[in-house]
């Protein structure tokens, strides 16, 4: 859904900016067109329902990635603390799980982006010992935010 919002607006400027064009070209005037969007940056994944973590590769189904801000976003694991050996693989990315803390920066981008890949957890046997492993995801853009 939110991918044809952001089509429709971006259509919206394109078609304001072709018919201002031909009464510019013929006259020798000129005016220009300035619009702020808010800023749109968010995180998901589609997946099939939810089975038990297991020691070894779990996939979670196909991650999709939508900011618009300019200066790039970044996508956070939350994750508890002490999961030892323990990495996501966004696409063919491989992403180390911090073992001390429980948040980890899994997607770092410098410019806007609109992606789909797929997202596996891969634990080790530890990792299942301490009980339930609950995980979220959190998208926060760069620089200024309309």
């Amino acid at each position: 859904m939110p991918k044809a919002g952001f089509n429709r607006s971006a259509a919206a400027l394109v078609a304001i900016a072709a018919v201002a064009t031909p009464a510019a070209a013929s006259d020798g005037t000129s005016f220009a067109i300035f619009a702020r969007v808010p800023t749109v940056c968010q995180v998901s994944v589609a997946s099939n329902p939810s089975l038990p973590f297991q020691a070894g590769a779990n996939n979670l189904g196909t991650m999709t990635e939508l900011c618009n801000s300019m200066a790039g976003y970044t996508v956070t694991l939350n994750h508890p603390a002490g999961l030892t050996d323990a990495w996501v693989e966004i696409g063919s990315a491989r992403v180390p799980i911090s073992a001390t803390a429980t948040h980890t920066v899994i997607v770092d981008a410098a410019s806007a982006e609109f992606r789909e890949r797929p997202l596996r957890l891969v634990l080790s046997e530890d990792d299942l010992h301490g009980g339930d492993v609950a995980l979220s995801l959190d998208a926060q853009p760069k620089g200024p935010v309309f």
